[in-house]
């Protein structure tokens, strides 16, 4: 015939086309079909399975499968004119020998190998029973009688799971359903992995313990439910519901690596548990003279820390980690003591110690200079300074023999590098072994296993972790989450959340946050000049003309709220600090601020935050209410007091601040309540960030007593004939007064 359309050689000249098998596809052998045109022929090769047609050399390719071997020699038989190399007929005299596949699976919950055939006809004396529906495959139950008879038979290609019960089952033994083994992981690390070996059920009660997660199985393994096996991480956390999935599933087996592991591992998990149940004990034993009263389960996170010395107090904002780590000092006994804190707090712990400390000496350091170490600073209990200024005074504290170190917002040493980490972990590694440690944080660290390496390092606990890059492979993935909390409650770790102290907690609490101004001498200044004002004016304007009075108390509003705004600029630095590190504990934040520019300093230091201001129309403050309700919404949300302290539902968030006060005292629980209402799941703190020695605080305790007022009368209205802004003069009047503390 010459040559074909694709250029291969003819034969005999009674022949038009040829049939030949390509062995050299790394897919796996083929037989490749040349003919010149023939609609019929073509329409006949078309019918076999997997054919598909090769453009480029203009012939058809035929997996060269062997249950095909029948199906191509009744093609042959009806057109003679396609010649068969001898290859392809040395293929389909070796089609037609019976072969097949053996696999393992369960039936009824008992073993059997499946004998599934390729090619030719299974022998008569086959044990088993043809599958219905599947005429080619065969079920043979599990029994040394069949094992026996399928052993040595031709034509049977057993894979490894096949192989691994064949020989169990001749040496009399059933073979176990499936297997847990050691094995490493692709970090490095150990892991737990059940291989199925002939019943899927287990591998599927396996898949439901946590972090399970698919594991490729090496070797020959016929079985599609076979093919992946299971791992979960060898993790003392781990280890309960480990023993639980092998006590429900007796017959597993446990290979001797895995179960000494295990062992190990259930050990760790028993002796740790004690340490575990701590952290989470809502209350404990605790005789301790302070200046308040602990609730309980402020009383177990301190013993906690008692028990564990170097540990994370890591409470949810507002539930009083500041007072938790004191009272630990005090119980210990633990002075001198130093707190680091970020700037904005400072005030707070001074505050705070004077308080819950009467007897303890407090000094706080300002600036970078020796000069700051007076006496009265070298003698003090409690030395209190911020992170921006540690590096400067880390010598003096280092000689000062301290026996107590409190990180406050401790994720400001999450960073290995910065130079205030490195100069922590020196401080903290210069303390006795026995020294307290207490980092105190509301930010949570649970899903970010990078940020606790530097945190743990200054604790004096990483070691008990393996090493920073071994925590990060430990707890990388996302599903690690829990166990990470188990662990670290194991050695240094106490939270509780407001929803699970709700019952000990008041509805609704007011708490005040000391700020310092930025403008502390332009503030000075004005408040002089209104003063001098206000004394220059009679004390009872109802004693002059009415048209004059009511001209000067229109001037007096003018001059106090300009003493407010004032207020307002010099707090806004260290205000904007502390509401972006509460933003750092991922919960939801409602701000109240009054003046236009406060608000706008607000939003363009949190661009992302949603808004309730007076300019936004209806529609726009629904969006807004609407967007930081939904769970994904905005985590800040910034408010005009007028507009937005009646008639909406923020019961997302539990934490509400105000920047500053209005002059009407039911506006502040108003705004309040627009958290503490039907829906919020949680108690509400209200945090009031305010300037001691200013208008704030003749304001707020004014204020407090108005509150006290409403709370003594059973019809909520207020008995006060004294307008606010006429106790406000009065008061500023007096000046000199006495320089209060703000209190809650």
């Amino acid at each position: 015939m010459g040559l074909t359309s694709n250029g291969t050689p003819g034969g005999d000249s009674s022949h038009s086309g040829r049939v030949w098998l390509r062995t050299d596809d790394p897919r796996g052998s083929e037989l490749v079909f040349a003919f010149p045109i023939d609609t019929e022929l073509n329409d006949a090769v078309k019918r076999l399975p997997g054919r598909w047609f090769d453009w480029q050399r203009k012939h058809w390719r035929v997996p060269a499968r062997p249950l095909l071997a029948k199906a191509v020699a009744e093609l042959l038989a009806r057109f003679p004119e396609l010649a068969p190399d001898p290859d392809v007929l040395a293929w389909m005299s070796d089609s037609d020998r019976w072969r097949a596949l053996v696999s393992v699976t369960a039936r009824d919950a008992q073993g059997v190998f499946v004998v599934r055939t390729l090619s030719g006809d299974a022998p008569e004396d086959l044990p088993g029973d043809p599958v219905e529906g599947a005429p080619d495959r065969y079920v043979v139950p599990f029994s040394a009688d069949n094992a026996s008879e399928l052993h040595g038979r031709e034509g049977l290609d057993l894979d490894d799971l096949a192989r691994l019960c064949l020989r169990e089952l001749l040496r009399d033994r059933m073979p176990a359903p499936a297997e847990l083994s050691l094995e490493i992981d692709f970090d490095g690390e150990p892991q737990l992995e059940l291989s199925t070996v002939w019943d899927p059920a287990p591998a599927q009660a396996f898949k439901l313990l946590p972090e399970a997660r698919p594991v490729e199985r090496h070797g020959r393994i016929f079985s599609r439910a076979a093919r992946w096996g299971l791992g979960v991480p060898a993790d003392p956390a781990l280890a309960p519901a480990v023993t639980g999935f092998l006590a429900e599933h007796p017959a597993v087996e446990v290979e001797l690596p895995a179960r000494e592991l295990l062992e190990e591992l259930r050990t760790e998990h028993d002796r740790a548990s004690a340490t575990v149940a701590l952290s989470y004990a809502k209350d404990a034993d605790l005789e301790l003279e302070l200046g308040g009263e602990l609730h309980p389960f402020q009383r177990a996170g301190v013993r906690y820390a008692l028990e564990r010395r170097r540990t994370f107090i890591a409470d949810e904002q507002g539930l009083g980690k500041t007072v938790q780590a004191l009272a630990a000092l005090e119980a210990d006994g633990a002075f001198p003591a130093a707190v680091v804190c970020p700037a904005s707090m400072k005030l707070t712990w001074e505050r705070e110690s004077h308080k819950w400390l009467p007897r303890r000496t407090v000094a706080v350091l300002e600036g970078r200079t020796d000069p700051i170490w007076t006496q009265e600073a070298r003698d003090a209990d409690i030395l209190v300074l911020n992170y921006d200024i540690l590096e400067a005074h880390a010598d003096k504290l280092g000689a000062c023999g301290l026996r107590a170190l409190v990180l406050d917002e401790s994720h400001y040493v999450k960073n290995p590098r910065a130079r205030r980490t490195k100069v922590a972990a020196e401080l903290a590694a210069g303390l006795a072994p026995e020294a307290l440690r207490l980092a105190l944080t509301g930010t949570p660290i649970l899903n970010r296993a990078d940020e606790l390496v530097a945190q743990l390092r200054v604790l004096g606990r990483l070691r008990e972790f393996g090493s920073g890059a071994r925590l990060s492979r430990r707890f990388r993935d996302a599903g690690s989450d829990d166990r990470l909390h188990w662990n670290l409650r194991a050695h240094c770790y106490v939270r509780r959340t407001k929803q699970q102290v709700l019952p000990q907690l008041p509805a609704k609490r007011q708490e005040t946050v000391p700020v310092l101004l930025s403008n502390e001498h332009d503030y000075r200044l004005a408040e002089q000049d209104v003063i001098a004002w206000l004394q220059t004016l009679p004390l009872d304007l109802r004693t002059i003309d009415a048209k004059v009075a009511a001209a000067l108390r229109a001037e007096q509003l003018v001059r106090l709220n300009n003493l407010r705004q004032l207020a307002a600029h010099g707090k806004l630095p260290t205000a904007l600090a502390w509401i972006g590190d509460f933003l750092a504990s991922g919960e939801p934040l409602v701000v109240f601020a009054e003046h236009i520019s406060i608000q706008r300093a607000l939003m363009e230091r949190f661009p992302e935050a949603c808004h309730i201001l007076g300019a936004d129309s209806g529609r726009n403050r629904q969006d807004a209410v609407d967007a930081f309700q939904r769970e994904d919404g905005p985590q800040l949300i910034v408010c005009s007091i007028k507009a937005a302290s009646q008639g909406i539902t923020l019961t997302r968030a539990s934490n509400v601040a105000f920047l500053e006060l209005d002059w009407t005292p039911a506006r502040h629980d108003q705004a309040e309540d627009r958290l503490h209402r039907i829906g919020q799941e949680s108690a509400v703190t209200a945090w009031y960030l305010l300037a001691p020695d200013t208008i704030d605080e003749t304001m707020v305790t004014l204020l407090q007593r108005k509150r006290a007022l409403i709370d003594a009368v059973t019809d909520g209205q207020v008995r006060d004939e004294e307008p606010m802004i006429a106790a406000v003069v009065r008061d500023l009047r007096a000046r000199p007064f006495r320089h209060l503390r703000v209190v809650a």
